[in-house]
């Protein structure tokens, strides 16, 4: 059956006055607000003269190129030593000019060991540590690692019931479940539902765990398109562990909609929005889809009262595309919150903090970075946010992502503009591509970590995988090249490969199947399009692709995309689009893309 989506939306967006129109005028006045906090100077927090400042920058200079006779002729003259275990540390760790000697780490490791680069220099002070030789000082003090994903509305509660077993029979269990779990994502369904049907497994598993492999099994077959199996399934399912399953609501409303079952469909996607085991995507999801239901059963009061639940959780996927099917003016606030004078004078008081800070002023950003997560773990929470409101204003967009998160989780109302940070790196050619579609794929893949490799092998901001990277750079030294870690690099290969896919003719500029084309393959997408049940509906076909990481990449990429056009004050055309049942056409409106775009 295929529904007048299109029909439908519209009839009910003219009745009920919903897809308001972006506010162009205002958003235009803070972006350039926006614009004038991005190249904010850190002067407040200037640690060195300007003679220290001078001598510094240009010693960092010399020793990047090995150099080593007139930097130490400038060391000599550097009367304020703040940065003398990086200048010495950037020696002793020169990857090609420079041998260090085991009494030199020794030495520096007993002055600095408090430093980001200690824990290289004992690894390679452990190697060249002659026999009779004392050991060096171990690193101290702890370290922030991660990239920062924000975990706000991410995490879901997990439903993980267990029976008591014996060892043996609980690694069996264990076994079982495993099992069944790589069956599924195999979609040998068969394997899964004869599993199923044995008594041991039903011996050895919690109920709980039972219905959750029938979710498994239930997504299979939707993902075959199935529709009556997979409702059936999921029903199993819901009947005893619906409220801790949503999952398996999410599926049988999926399975009914398809089959034309409205009514049935939108009450299955309601339940999904009453478990407490539903993430803040989970809620939005369902809440959208039981407005979708009621839409075409002409219901517009629910149709209204479902968009506003969804709309309650805007930082989601379905959470804007109800937002903006509502009219409502948008939640974020980009203004840049002032520096806490207090603050930076309690990190000046720190070692870490004042090396930070001085760090910044020479232009070492990413070595600042390093010394602010080593120092995350002794400083009070006040001390954070003026890490924060310091790394917003410099080129840290992984450590602000990452540093939000933590502050966030512990209740503070961080920035919106520290968890969608806007980086400074500038590709060699320029961006061709807007920054906010740019933006958006790197927050998703490597939460904007340079140095990100995947256990796949992709690299760098982008992950970008050596083969597809050497195809697009018509280079065959690309596969094995350390330059994926470089953001110029990364950045141009990554643009030119999205135009590569924008301009297939498969694909023909649409951002569902560019996003699945990027994470999945374009192999993959060209199946899909062929084996999936979508009925020309878009929204469908992403909540129909069978991988499970593929529709959160599309979702997850298009959220950060619509958020980072507002930060920039960039209309929305393609959430317009989606919420009226039409495919996302990318059009560039950055100056750059539009120049590009008549060439």
């Amino acid at each position: 059956m295929v529904f007048k989506l299109k029909d439908a939306v519209v009839a009910f967006g003219l009745t009920m006055g919903v897809f308001a129109t972006a506010f162009a005028g205002e958003s235009n006045i803070q972006l350039a607000a926006l614009e004038e906090d991005a190249v904010h100077k850190l002067d407040v927090v200037a640690q060195l003269d300007d003679q220290n400042l001078s001598l510094y920058q240009d010693v960092f200079a010399l020793q990047e190129s090995g150099n080593w006779k007139k930097a130490d002729k400038l060391i000599a003259k550097i009367t304020d030593r703040t940065l003398m275990g990086h200048v010495l540390a950037q020696r002793y760790l020169h990857p090609t000019k420079y041998r260090s000697r085991y009494k030199e780490l020794r030495k520096w490791l007993a002055k600095y060991h408090d430093h980001p680069q200690a824990k290289q220099i004992y690894k390679l002070a452990k190697k060249r540590r002659p026999k009779n030789a004392l050991n060096p000082q171990a690193p101290t003090g702890r370290y922030l690692s991660g990239s920062g994903y924000d975990a706000t509305g991410h995490a879901t509660k997990v439903y993980s019931p267990r029976k008591r077993l014996s060892k043996a029979k609980a690694r069996k269990a264990a076994g079982y479940t495993r099992k069944m779990r790589y069956y599924t994502r195999k979609g040998w369904t068969k394997s899964v539902k004869r599993l199923l049907r044995t008594k041991e497994v039903h011996q050895l598993l919690h109920r709980g765990q039972i219905d959750q492999a029938r979710t498994w099994l239930a997504a299979g077959y939707y993902a075959d398109g199935l529709d009556k199996w997979a409702y059936e399934w999921s029903l199993k399912a819901v009947k005893r562990s619906g409220k801790y399953i949503p999952t398996a609501h999410w599926i049988a409303g999926l399975a009914s909609w398809r089959m034309g079952k409205l009514q049935q469909a939108a009450s299955h996607f309601e339940k999904v929005t009453q478990s407490g085991y539903s993430s803040d995507w989970m809620m939005s999801a369902g809440a959208y889809w039981a407005a979708r239901s009621y839409l075409l059963e002409r219901k517009p009061q629910q149709v209204n009262d479902w968009l506003k639940k969804a709309a309650s959780y805007p930082r989601t996927f379905y959470g804007q595309l109800a937002n903006r099917s509502l009219g409502y003016e948008t939640v974020f606030n980009w203004h840049m919150p002032d520096l806490n004078h207090d603050a930076l004078s309690t990190l000046k008081t720190q070692r870490s903090g004042r090396r930070a800070l001085a760090l910044l002023q020479v232009g070492q950003d990413e070595m600042a970075e390093k010394e602010f997560r080593k120092s995350y773990s002794k400083a009070d929470d006040e001390a954070r946010v003026a890490m924060l409101n310091v790394a917003m204003r410099s080129n840290m967009p992984s450590f602000s992502m990452r540093l939000a998160s933590q502050l966030a989780r512990k209740g503070h109302n961080v920035p919106d503009a520290a968890l969608y940070p806007m980086p400074k790196w500038q590709p060699k050619v320029g961006y061709k591509v807007d920054r906010a579609l740019i933006f958006a794929l790197m927050r998703q893949e490597s939460g904007f970590n340079p140095k990100a490799k995947s256990y796949a092998g992709a690299k760098g901001l982008m992950q970008l995988m050596p083969g597809t990277a050497s195809f697009v750079a018509r280079d065959r030294r690309m596969r094995w090249s350390k330059k994926l870690f470089e953001p110029e690099t990364n950045i141009s290969l990554g643009q030119r490969y999205i135009n590569m896919l924008l301009n297939e003719n498969a694909i023909n500029g649409d951002l569902f199947q560019m996003t699945a084309a990027w994470n999945g393959g374009p192999g993959n997408l060209n199946k899909w399009k062929r084996g999936v049940k979508y009925q020309d509906d878009p929204l469908l076909f992403i909540e129909s692709i069978p991988s499970r990481e593929t529709r959160i990449f599309i979702e997850r990429v298009l959220t950060n995309f619509w958020i980072y056009r507002d930060r920039m004050g960039q209309e929305v055309p393609t959430l317009d689009a989606i919420a009226s049942g039409s495919w996302p056409i990318y059009k560039g409106q950055d100056a750059s893309s539009i120049e590009m775009a008549k060439k």
